[in-house]
């Protein structure tokens, strides 16, 4: 049957917005209201979110890079920096210390994660602001020795985390969400960068919407909205920072979906790349087979063409028209053209649009056989399956018969979709009577399909008139 739906995807500007309100309801009612007391005292709870954000992250990091290595583009890599920083920063400064430190730290271990979060979000900006001119080797080497000196002073600094311990820790252990009084004596300037990352994040989320609504990318549309929702995660560890602490309250939460936003969207690369390379190889064998059938079958029937037309013009001269040789020139012509047209099939693209494949289709037979050709191809309508290849097949036919039968200097094809899909094919030729001549194997044959799909062949024609075939689909 024939599907005309459209296969419509999610545009990026929408699943930002249903983030930024569902994270903004959260927001509100959880951590603004207080309707609900979702706080919650788990230590290990904590420490597996810490975990699960960490591999997250690395996961996403080395998708960037071969994303990279496949583009070498600026932004890739700089998008690969600005994550492999969160994958060291929540690994190093927060998975590591709340699942070994023996009471919860505080100096660098609360400094470390904010402001490397700073320098990740504005990465995380620039990757979004950044053209796609690709990168030289020298620069991509002079940006891996500073990347790499990053991470060893990252390193350092997560070691001399685990042995800081200070006094009293930026957020006691103990204090709960539901009691908390907005005030962190001492640690106001930590609260600002959470401010300062809040404000990055939502910046990048609008970027990134818009850069996803320009180039339809897919994982920049699940990054864009996953940074709007990193944004109000951060905007509640301005007034509720248990990013310091064993309690998991809304930002962890909010934080947490931040991940699983880029982890769909990484998935969703992943599977983009895995269906390209399986499209690549069926279109390696395709393009195999067609140089088998263009240097074995094709060339044999074109010999077998070209003989037989010979053998009908020696036979003409000796015995007359009383031979029926004209049957074969045209059956070794109708298995040639076959031929060519799985020739073509085969290293055409598969995911060619059907308006496109209908009019190279036409045009095709039409400048081999040397005929005019006009078309008037509804570029909405989208055939599938059974239904695309019987059309095809049907106006190959219909045009070559209209040349080669009809003698016609003028061939129009018109697609058109009203009451069922409507295809018309129209010829100025010599015409027929269908009363006393039925037609062909070729007529035949397109009857047979069309009905074969539960459509109407139609067909009108008489001598001197030109012929013109309808087709009709539900």
């Amino acid at each position: 049957m024939r599907d005309t739906r459209e296969k419509e995807k999610l545009r990026p500007i929408y699943l930002s917005f249903a983030s930024a309100v569902l994270a903004g309801a959260a927001t509100v009612f959880v951590s603004g209201l207080v309707l609900v007391d979702a706080a919650y005292n788990s230590p290990s709870l904590h420490v597996s979110l810490e975990t699960a954000a960490a591999i997250i992250a690395i996961v996403a990091a080395l998708l960037l890079h071969g994303r990279f290595t496949q583009s070498h583009a600026h932004n890739d890599l700089v998008l690969f920096y600005a994550f492999a920083l969160f994958a060291v920063s929540n690994f190093a400064f927060s998975a590591l210390p709340a699942a070994f430190a023996r009471s919860y730290p505080d100096g660098v271990a609360t400094w470390a994660p904010a402001v490397a979060s700073v320098v990740a979000a504005t990465l995380l900006c620039a990757s979004a602001r950044i053209d796609n001119a690709p990168v030289t080797a020298a620069r991509r080497h002079l940006l891996d020795r500073a990347a790499a000196a990053v991470i060893l002073v990252a390193v350092v600094a997560a070691s001399v985390c685990l042995t800081s311990f200070g006094d009293p820790p930026s957020a006691s252990p103990r204090f709960s969400p539901g009691e908390w009084t907005f005030d962190i004596v001492g640690h106001h300037p930590v609260l600002v960068l959470q401010g300062l990352v809040s404000a990055l994040f939502f910046t990048a989320g609008v970027l990134f919407t818009k850069r996803a609504e320009e180039t339809s990318d897919e994982l920049l549309k699940w990054l864009a909205a996953g940074s709007i929702v990193a944004g109000f995660a951060r905007f509640n560890y301005f007034f509720f920072p248990t990013l310091y602490s064993n309690w998991i309250y809304t930002g962890d939460v909010l934080r947490l979906a931040f991940y699983l936003l880029l982890f769909v969207g990484a998935a969703r690369e992943v599977a983009k790349y895995q269906n390209r390379a399986a499209q690549a190889a069926v279109l390696e064998e395709r393009r195999r087979m067609a140089r088998d059938l263009h240097d074995g079958l094709t060339q044999e029937l074109a010999y077998i063409s070209a003989q037989t037309k010979r053998l009908a013009a020696l036979t003409s001269e000796i015995v007359g028209d009383e031979v029926p040789v004209d049957h074969l020139v045209t059956a070794a012509e109708r298995a040639l053209d076959e031929s060519r047209r799985a020739i073509a099939a085969l290293t055409k693209p598969i995911d060619l649009p059907f308006h496109l494949a209908l009019t190279q289709e036409a045009e095709e037979v039409a400048a081999r056989i040397g005929v005019e050709v006009r078309l008037d191809i509804d570029e909405t309508i989208e055939a599938e399956g059974q239904t695309r290849e019987t059309l095809l097949r049907i106006v190959r036919e219909a045009v070559t018969n209209a040349a080669r039968h009809g003698e016609a200097g003028q061939i129009s094809v018109r697609l058109s979709n009203g009451r069922g899909l409507h295809l018309e094919v129209k010829d100025d030729g010599k015409g027929f009577d269908p009363i006393d001549k039925r037609g062909g194997f070729g007529l035949e044959s397109m009857r047979e399909r069309a009905t074969a799909l539960g459509g109407e062949f139609r067909l009108a024609s008489s001598p001197g008139h030109g012929t013109e075939i309808q087709v009709v689909l539900p």
